[in-house]
């Protein structure tokens, strides 16, 4: 975020500029249409606003939205891929690596992390 607002000044034109976007649309809702129907218009072009907001934030930090919203199995997806590596417990008896409380090879309830 810091790439995209230098400073506070910028990040409060960047601010109001899209709060008077989005109170221009309420307005503009509230004139052109009757009252329940105004509602239903204004948060409609509340929610088109910010999806397009959200889509030029993302295209500036170089993320795309196919790739934000592909599925992967979870075959495709290394724990180490996000930051994250499951601690390894490794017997003290024979050094098999597990997870469980006793060693399933040899039984032992000692063990080490690794």
């Amino acid at each position: 975020m810091s790439k995209i607002f230098g400073n506070n000044r910028h990040f409060l034109l960047y601010t109001l500029k899209w709060m008077s976007i989005y109170i221009a649309i309420g307005f503009i809702a509230a004139l052109l249409l009757p009252f329940p129907a105004s509602l239903i218009g204004a948060i409609g072009g509340f929610m088109l606003v910010n999806f397009l907001r959200t889509r030029l934030m993302l295209k500036k930090m170089g993320i795309s939205m196919r790739g934000l919203f592909s599925s992967r199995r979870s075959s495709d997806v290394s724990p180490s891929m996000y930051g994250y590596d499951p601690i390894k417990y490794y017997c003290m008896s024979c050094g098999n690596e597990h997870k469980e409380i006793a060693c399933p090879k040899c039984g032992s309830k000692m063990k080490r992390v690794g």
